[in-house]
């Protein structure tokens, strides 16, 4: 007759207590903080922009945040 072993005996015990989990490493927080800060800048200069058209979301706005999103074109007018 076959016995079968309950679903405890199969686990080791120190493997039940749960690690503490792992910091993030200095790079991933720094490019993290990164990301953020640029997200936040972005965020401001849709802001900006949005003011300058009198708050109104038109057509030639939306195309002119697309131009500057594709071309990097923040920093500089043409």
């Amino acid at each position: 007759m076959a016995t079968a072993t309950a679903h405890t005996g199969f686990i080791d015990s120190k493997a039940q207590s749960q690690p503490k989990p792992e910091r993030p490493s200095l790079l991933r927080r720094l490019f993290d903080a990164m990301m953020l800060s640029r997200q936040h800048q972005t965020d401001r200069d849709l802001d900006r922009l949005v003011s300058w058209h009198d708050g109104n979301f038109t057509d030639s706005l939306e195309r002119e945040i697309a131009e500057r999103s594709y071309n990097d074109g923040w920093g500089f007018r043409r």
